[in-house]
């Protein structure tokens, strides 16, 4: 039987790797590239959390019956945005990447050259379906599953071949690592920092309503400014633990909860930049920085007013406005 990573590579053919291409914004050797990380970085996990008796239990249990591997790739690559891209990829990449997992993320497109995670969240149900014919195939138990998988990534690191690749993993993990100490010191305040990029897109999206289409736009462009902002900090740093897997479904349902009405928006916005500046001073500028990009990159995202997209304006006043409060509030 091929190894894990080799099945896992295989799913991924030339015409799938063009279409992963087109829809991230990426050539077919940095998808490759990417793939080459992120194959060995979710085996890592996997390996890590099937090393304990209740963690290779929990693992057996959310492996997919039946070996499903990739089933509908492009159809859910931007299902959930973000990490959430595939249909229980979001929860169960948290499971294995810990709470770094947006500095992972940004440590790998900031090496690729474009945001890996939707890719990443995609990939995990695509590894676990490798996993689980694997584990049908040999009838493992949860007593056999955590030793079969550290002997294939351990195999993988003491491949010569896999130099390249390999590097990358292993700065993926140290900015993991990093942004995960992080976060655990930010305490509480965390999911502030964490929610106040997006409760800055509510508050321009619901500033002035564009529509299905447009809010789909507004989303899409806020995401993309998030991603762009974490792949150019520095790995592990404030920045791209919060903004690296850009805006999921988890996160706009946080802000929600952080701001019931569209009236506190504002208030998780300043929680969030105040938190920076308490928690991490060096970073606050750049960290205000971003949020305001996210917003303008929303607001910028589809015209209001005209027909048909002919007229109206790129920034209405209505968002105009909300911006200018965004920037008075960080100033």
């Amino acid at each position: 039987m091929s190894s894990i990573l080799e099945s896992f590579a295989s799913q991924f053919g030339p015409d799938i790797v063009g279409k992963l291409g087109s829809a991230l914004g990426a050539d077919a050797g940095a998808v490759n590239k990417s793939l080459g990380a992120i194959g060995p970085l979710l085996l890592n996990g996997m390996s890590g959390m099937a090393s304990t008796p209740g963690g290779a239990d929990s693992l057996l249990k959310a492996l997919p019956q039946g070996g499903g591997l990739l089933g509908g790739l492009l159809g859910n690559l931007f299902g959930g945005g973000g990490a959430s891209a595939s249909e229980g990829g979001g929860s169960m990449l948290q499971s294995l990447m810990g709470s770094g997992v947006n500095a992972v993320s940004a440590s790998i497109s900031r090496a690729v050259g474009f945001n890996v995670a939707p890719l990443l969240g995609m990939a995990v149900p695509a590894l676990m379906g490798v996993v689980s014919k694997m584990v049908q195939e040999k009838g493992l138990t949860a007593a056999d599953i955590g030793p079969a998988l550290a002997a294939q990534k351990q195999a993988f690191f003491d491949n010569p071949a896999n130099a390249e690749s390999a590097a990358l993993v292993r700065e993926a993990l140290a900015a993991g690592n990093k942004a995960a100490a992080q976060i655990q010191g930010f305490g509480a305040d965390w999911s502030r920092v964490q929610s106040a990029p997006a409760a800055a897109l509510m508050m321009v999206a619901t500033a002035d309503l564009s529509g299905p289409l447009g809010s789909i736009k507004e989303v899409q462009a806020a995401s993309k400014a998030m991603a762009d902002a974490a792949r150019q900090a520095d790995p592990g740093s404030v920045i791209a633990a919060a903004l690296g897997g850009g805006i999921d479904t988890d996160m706009l349902k946080q802000v929600r909860e952080l701001a019931p009405s569209k009236d506190r928006l504002i208030d998780v916005v300043k929680a969030g930049a105040a938190a920076v500046a308490a928690k991490d001073p060096a970073q606050a500028a750049a960290y205000k920085a971003a949020i305001l990009s996210v917003a303008q990159s929303a607001a910028e995202a589809a015209k209001d007013g005209g027909f048909l997209g002919i007229g109206g304006k790129l920034v209405s006043d209505d968002e105009q406005a909300a911006l200018d409060r965004l920037k008075a509030a960080l100033a």
